[in-house]
C-alpha cells in the first residue's frame, strides 16, 4: 500500500488514509465544495474583521478616556472613531455584522436552491440559523443607539442578543459532530468551544463594563472564530490541489490539529500586542502618559454618553451602590481644568 505525502504550507504534511483517498471530502459534489468554501470563507472574514475592530476601538477608547481623565466604559458597538465629522458615529460594526450575514444567507441559499431547486438539506438550515441570529444582533445593535430604543428595552439587551448568537452557535457546532470523521469533529469541536467562550465573555463584560480588557477578550475570541474557521478550510476542502493532504481518520491528523489550535491561540494574541503597540504610537503618540482618572465624561461623544446612561440607569435602580458609578450628569459647577502632560495644554472637561 502506497502513501504519498504533500507538502501544503497551510494544511501541512499528512499521510493519507487509504480509504479516504477522494478529491471531495465526504462525497461531496464539486459544486457543493465549492459553495462550502464560499461559505466558510465568507463567515471567517466577518468573524475575523468584527473582532479586530472591537478590539482596536476597545483601544483606543481605553487610552483616549485615561489621556482625558475620564473612566472607561465599555459597549457591544463602538463608534468608528477614525472618521471625522458625522461618519465618527458611524455604526461601522454593526452595518459589517448585517452585511457579513446577508451576504452568507445569499450564497448559502442561492447556492442550495441552484443545485437542488425546492430541496434545503437540515444542515443548510443550521448554518442560516446562525446567521440570521448574528444578522439580528446587528439590527439590535442599531436599534438600542437611539434614546427611544434605550427606553423600549432594558439595559443589556444588546449583550444577550450577541451572547444568544454565541449561545446558538456553539450548540450548532456541537451537534454538528454526528458522523463525522476524527479529523473532522476536533475541527468544529474547536470552533464550538470558541463560540462558548465569545458567549462567556459577553456575559462577563456585561457585569464589569468599567474594565477595558473585557472588550478586548470578547474580540479576541470573536477574531480567532475567524482564523480558525479559515484554517478549517483549507483542511477540510484542500483548495488547489486535487488530492487531500489530510488524513480524516488517523490520530496523528487530530493531534496536529490540536497543536495547530494552541497556535491560532498564540498567534491571534501577538496581533493583539501589535494591534495595541500600533494604536498607542499612531493614535495617541509617543512617550504616553495617561491623567489621573475622572468620574465626568465627554458629552460629545454620543457612545460614550449612552454607555454612561445604561450604568447610571442600572446603578440607580440597583439596591444601593454594588461598586458601580454615579454618572448622572447634574449640571452647573466650574469646569474640571486638567493639565495634559502630553500637550502641555489646558484641558476642560465638561461638569
Amino acid at each position: 500500500m502506497k502513501h504519498h505525502q504533500g507538502w501544503n504550507i497551510i494544511t501541512l504534511p499528512i499521510l493519507k488514509h487509504p480509504d479516504n483517498s477522494s478529491s471531495t471530502p465526504q462525497n461531496m459534489s464539486e459544486r457543493m465544495v465549492h459553495e462550502a468554501m464560499s461559505g466558510h470563507i465568507v463567515a471567517s472574514l466577518t468573524w475575523f474583521l468584527v473582532g479586530f475592530l472591537y478590539i482596536v476601538s476597545a483601544m483606543k477608547r481605553h487610552y483616549t478616556t485615561q489621556l482625558a481623565g475620564q473612566k472607561f466604559v465599555s459597549s457591544v458597538e463602538f463608534p468608528f472613531e477614525f472618521l471625522s465629522g458625522r461618519l465618527h458615529n458611524l455604526p461601522f460594526v454593526a452595518l459589517y455584522k448585517i452585511v457579513g450575514a446577508t451576504v452568507y444567507l445569499s450564497v448559502e441559499i442561492i447556492g442550495t436552491l441552484l443545485r437542488e431547486p425546492g430541496c434545503v438539506a437540515t444542515s443548510v438550515w443550521q448554518h442560516e440559523t446562525m446567521a440570521t441570529i448574528f444578522l439580528t444582533s446587528g439590527v439590535v445593535d442599531i436599534v438600542l443607539l437611539k434614546s427611544k430604543g434605550m427606553k423600549l428595552f432594558p439595559d443589556g439587551t444588546d449583550y444577550l442578543m450577541f451572547g444568544l448568537t454565541f449561545g446558538v452557535q456553539a450548540m450548532q457546532f456541537i451537534y454538528h459532530l454526528d458522523g463525522r470523521p476524527p479529523l473532522g469533529a476536533r475541527l468544529h469541536a474547536f470552533q464550538a468551544l470558541l463560540a462558548a467562550l465569545c458567549a462567556l465573555s459577553l456575559a462577563v463584560e456585561a457585569k464589569y463594563r468599567h474594565h477595558a480588557m473585557m472588550p478586548v477578550i470578547r474580540g479576541y475570541f470573536i477574531m480567532m472564530q475567524g482564523t480558525w474557521m479559515m484554517h478549517l478550510m483549507f483542511i477540510l476542502y484542500h483548495p488547489g490541489s486535487e488530492e487531500r493532504t489530510w488524513d480524516l481518520y488517523a490520530f496523528e491528523s487530530v493531534e496536529l490539529a490540536s497543536l495547530l489550535f494552541i497556535y491560532h491561540m498564540v498567534l491571534d494574541m501577538f496581533l493583539v500586542l501589535i494591534a495595541n503597540l500600533v494604536i498607542v504610537k499612531v493614535c495617541i503618540g509617543s512617550p504616553y502618559e495617561a491623567l489621573p482618572l475622572s468620574d465626568r465624561y465627554d458629552r460629545e461623544s454620543k457612545w460614550q454618553l449612552l454607555a454612561m446612561e445604561q450604568l447610571t440607569t442600572r446603578d440607580h435602580t440597583s439596591n444601593g451602590h454594588d461598586g458601580g458609578y454615579d454618572m448622572a450628569y447634574t449640571g452647573g459647577g466650574e469646569d474640571n481644568e486638567l493639565e495634559s502632560k502630553k500637550s502641555g495644554k489646558k484641558q476642560t472637561l465638561l461638569p
